[in-house]
């Protein structure tokens, strides 16, 4: 049953996703549940842990969902490059890296990012059903990641996006749709590889 508390956290989901132009399925997504699921938790009520995902997939804190007004959140414009400048990020810590601009219109993010964030466009279906094919992955080398993250990486020149694992012996870079196999770098090996940043945000295709 649906408390005054759960009407004021829809509200302030709504508006959020209102500055995010966002859509219930986008935050379904987000959220890594169905579309039916985020309605079920909307009709229902909104326990402790479904806060806690609504307030995580916003990019908010819990309070912030509670409280009556919603703190107005500014979008940044982010430039999206395509894949082979990608690599030109491996070394670039500082400062952009000379010769890249973007190839489509920046694309606006919520999340805070650094001077060097850059977004791609999802090409392919290994990392289904996370990130779908035309999706555009907001990248920021600057944000530290941990095993499991979304990874853009370089390997032997080539850039690809993947799940990051590091062991003692190797490092696993694992694809969310599991046709496609694990890649695995022994540690000590002759492979160029690089972490180039991670994904910190997903900004769904227009349909």
């Amino acid at each position: 049953m649906k408390t005054k508390k759960d009407h004021v956290i829809w509200g302030n989901v709504e508006t959020i996703l209102t500055n995010k132009k966002w859509s219930l399925s986008d935050l379904a997504r987000k959220m890594a549940i169905s579309p039916q699921s985020l309605n079920s938790i909307k009709n229902s009520g909104i326990g402790v842990r479904s806060l806690n995902k609504l307030a995580s997939a916003l990019d908010v804190d819990e309070i912030s969902l509670l409280q009556v007004s919603v703190p107005v959140i500014v979008s940044k414009p982010i430039p999206v490059i395509s894949w082979v400048h990608a690599g030109s990020f491996a070394d670039a810590v500082d400062s952009w890296p000379a010769g890249v601009s973007g190839i489509t219109d920046p694309v606006q993010s919520y999340v805070k990012t650094g001077p060097n964030a850059f977004g791609l466009i999802i090409d392919g279906d290994s990392m289904l059903p996370r990130f779908m094919p035309g999706d555009i992955a907001i990248i920021d080398p600057a944000i530290r990641y941990d095993n499991g993250s979304p990874c853009v990486v370089w390997i032997n020149g080539e850039v690809s996006l993947k799940l990051f694992y590091d062991s003692e012996n190797e490092i696993r870079l694992v694809p969310t749709n599991n046709k496609y196999p694990e890649t695995i770098i022994k540690k000590g090996a002759a492979v160029d590889f690089k972490v180039i940043g991670k994904v910190v945000d997903i900004r769904a295709r227009l349909l």
